[in-house]
């Protein structure tokens, strides 16, 4: 998660601003489940205390599968910590990792791997995105603050389509 830089912090203090905090893929390689949840609580609280308002997000699922509709999860612990974390601190919570396992294991292997940053070359990076992913999993995130966070809820523009296409598994046909 990185240092927060004082400057960082004036400047949220002064803006009033809603900050969401995310679970990094790369902290899985350097800290345990324990510590995360340590420097994840850390760290909101000092964007809480320079004035902000935080929001916690689970991370977004790797699009691994063992099968064409069973995705192997390995962040469900650190998705349990933010959980955790955002419950004692009584803050909002987006639930990312759940809603996009949700909508991949829906989706399948062969059409999740279209979101893959290096979907047309290589097609092995299961953690990244490419602008079809950030459309689709941008879209769970709005309406995920649309649903959870009501004072943020009028800046969501609604996209029915999109919406459904998801909650369906679906892409839509001029996406493919």
């Amino acid at each position: 998660m990185g240092h927060v830089r004082s400057s960082i912090l004036v400047y949220m203090h002064s803006s009033n601003l809603d900050h969401r905090i995310q679970f990094g893929h790369n902290d899985q390689k350097v800290m345990n489940t324990s510590y995360f949840a340590q420097n994840l609580e850390s760290l909101t609280l000092k964007i809480q205390t320079a004035g902000c308002k935080p929001i916690l997000v689970t991370s977004l699922a790797r699009r691994v599968f063992a099968s064409e509709h069973v995705t192997t999860d390995i962040l469900g612990p650190y998705a349990n910590e933010t959980i955790n974390v955002a419950a004692k601190l009584k803050l909002p919570l987006l639930p990312l990792l759940n809603d996009s396992l949700t909508y991949v294991t829906k989706l399948g292997k062969t059409q999740s791997m279209l979101f893959n940053w290096d979907s047309n070359t290589t097609n092995k990076d299961t953690t990244h995105l490419n602008a079809l992913g950030w459309k689709y999993f941008g879209r769970i995130v709005a309406d995920e603050i649309h649903a959870r966070v009501p004072r943020l809820s009028h800046y969501i523009v609604p996209d029915l389509a999109l919406s459904t296409a998801i909650a369906n598994g679906a892409i839509l046909p001029q996406d493919l």
